[in-house]
């Protein structure tokens, strides 16, 4: 399996200060956000990793210039212009095309265990499968629900062919950034615009039937889009409720 970290944004709401230092390259304990990312894939074997840029990039290609590239191999996407978050994958289709790979976001902390994810994405031939949590603010996050075998049965106001609101599960879900892919994936994903996923993509695999299954996570998940969120995370891990990677 591969991997993709997403890097390429420019971090609105922890302005001012990704003016001048992008949020992959924010400190978190003795290491920042994409080294932390990079750490979590190699806990996993994942060493073929594509990362896409655009925002103070250079600052970025130049974290990465040491003790990364000896360790794992590296496709790096500059995109000129922001893609979104599935024309950011598609840009990584040459490297990541032919086999099942894993996106996650890199300003974000976890713990989701992706050799069982990866379990049952291959036993249900999905062509994605989420992670989710438990939905702290429905109203303000959106709702996603899984029926009772695991697939995605509904993603915000989307639905899936014959879905019944009971046949779900109850507990209303979110998802955490982290998803793997088929391959197949690429076939939906539109070439040479911004293509955001969860607006074009999942709510249009959701609504044809195709196989979209899930992975509930229980344990520590936190981003760090906010000042305050990110004051948190950093709390956390200096009080050791989350230990971050290292690159292996």
């Amino acid at each position: 399996m591969k991997g993709m970290i997403l890097a390429a944004g420019y971090g609105i709401r922890l302005r001012p200060e990704t003016d001048r230092l992008p949020k992959p390259l924010f400190s978190i304990g003795t290491t920042n956000m994409i080294r932390n990312s990079i750490g979590y894939l190699t806990h996993y074997g994942i060493k073929d990793i594509a990362i896409n840029i655009h925002h103070l990039r250079h600052l970025i290609l130049k974290e990465l210039s040491w003790g990364v590239r000896d360790k794992v191999t590296l496709h790096i996407v500059e995109e000129e212009e922001i893609m979104g978050t599935a024309g950011g994958i598609k840009g990584a289709e040459s490297f990541l095309a032919g086999s099942t790979f894993a996106v996650i976001n890199s300003d974000i902390l976890h713990d989701i265990n992706l050799d069982e994810m990866l379990k049952i994405h291959e036993s249900n031939s999905a062509v994605a499968t989420l992670a989710l949590r438990d939905n702290p603010n429905p109203g303000k996050i959106g709702t996603l629900a899984a029926d009772t075998n695991g697939r995605l049965a509904r993603f915000l106001d989307t639905t899936m062919p014959g879905y019944k609101a009971g046949n779900v599960e109850p507990k209303q879900k979110m998802f955490t950034g982290v998803a793997i892919f088929s391959a197949e994936i690429f076939d939906y994903i539109p070439a040479g615009r911004r293509v955001d996923i969860s607006t074009e993509v999942y709510p249009k695999l959701v609504e044809t039937g195709k196989p979209i299954y899930t992975y509930n996570h229980t344990g520590y998940w936190a981003d760090i889009g906010t000042p305050k969120t990110y004051s948190d995370v950093r709390m956390d891990v200096a009080l050791s409720r989350f230990k971050t990677y290292s690159i292996k």
